[in-house]
């Protein structure tokens, strides 16, 4: 034999794997067809039955691991949970004592069920743990509003409870979405749908509110309108950000010309829709005048001369974006081909 066993055995994973020279190769099957202990070594490295063998021995090992881990983090919310109940028990035993109804008895177990969704719920919950932290969170906070509302004959509970849920999901609804939606057709479209949900809770919000206050006629008008104005803004960025075209420097250039419009326009255009309920404040680009400069003591000039220099500084900087990912997109078509 030319070459050592050593050697042989060190270049034998790169044989295995067909990753060697076509020379080592022919070295390899030489010294194996005459040694039989390199042979053997190398046909047990083409037995993918040990591989496979291993690879169950190794998730069996695991799964074995992940079961003493999520039987003791399920042991320890279990007795997190009965600790919470002390109090529950101590404010039943006093309530039913002092001879009342279960009254302020249903607060303290509300507020004691929002403490477990942070401090039991995740050591309950196998998988999804933040999601499921979120909702029963939110589920839990809610009831507290509703007992606390029943508790002192109050009829804010929808305004509450509307603007909780709008709050939360403005945060957290992403974190909700995005794993009951992956691995689904809906998962590209999970911006949409987030952006979706927070929609309707303000609108639902500004429902309750009218409910609540009475609101007039005046009232829906100018709370539908002046809402819509800004939700139509945030939409154009979601679409835009998620389904149009061009690269990220081109989108981002759109965004910055359209906010500043968007924003620059904002009185004119909500003026010009609240006029007919007499709700406009005639502030907009009408008082414009740069001949007062951005000192003038006019507070409507100077409005409307901010306003306008928004829009002249977002188009051009938004432009000049458009023009620099235009021509990136270029050159990186002509390097392609």
């Amino acid at each position: 034999m030319k070459y050592d066993c050593d050697v042989i055995q060190d270049l034998l994973p790169l044989y295995q794997d067909k990753i060697c020279s076509g020379k080592s190769r022919e070295i390899v099957e030489e010294h194996i067809s005459e040694c039989s202990v390199c042979r053997k070594m190398a046909e047990q490295m083409g037995d993918s039955t040990v591989e496979e063998k291993l690879i169950k021995e190794k998730d069996s090992v695991i799964q074995k691991h992940q079961k003493n881990v999520n039987k003791k983090t399920t042991t320890i919310g279990m007795a997190m949970a009965g600790i919470l109940m002390i109090p529950v028990l101590v404010c039943l035993i006093c309530n039913i004592a002092v001879g009342h109804a279960l009254d302020w008895f249903f607060i303290v177990l509300a507020a004691m069920l929002l403490v477990a969704s942070f401090i039991v719920v995740p050591f309950i919950a196998g998988t999804r743990r933040v999601m499921w932290v979120i909702v029963t969170a939110t589920v839990s906070l809610i009831l507290l509003l509703l007992t606390c509302s029943i508790y002192t004959q109050g009829s804010w509970f929808f305004v509450a409870s509307g603007g909780s849920i709008l709050g939360i999901s403005v945060v957290f609804a992403p974190f909700v979405i995005a794993p009951l939606v992956r691995g689904t057709k809906l998962e590209r479209h999970r911006a949409m749908l987030t952006v979706l949900w927070d929609t309707i809770w303000l609108y639902l919000l500004l429902i309750a509110c009218g409910v609540y206050i009475q609101g007039d006629a005046v009232y829906w008008y100018m709370a539908i309108t002046i809402s819509t104005y800004i939700v139509v803004l945030v939409w154009i960025y979601v679409l835009l950000i998620g389904y149009g075209k061009g690269n990220g420097q081109i989108k981002a250039g759109i965004l910055v010309a359209v906010s500043g419009v968007w924003l620059g326009l904002a009185n004119d255009v909500l003026n010009l829709f609240l006029a007919p309920v007499g709700a406009d404040d005639g502030n907009g680009l009408g008082s414009l005048d740069l001949s007062k400069g951005f000192l003038t003591g006019d507070i409507t000039t100077l409005n409307a001369n901010l306003l306008f220099l928004i829009i002249v500084v977002s188009v051009c900087v938004g432009g000049l974006m458009i023009c620099t990912g235009i021509m990136k997109e270029k050159k990186a078509h002509e390097k392609e081909n």
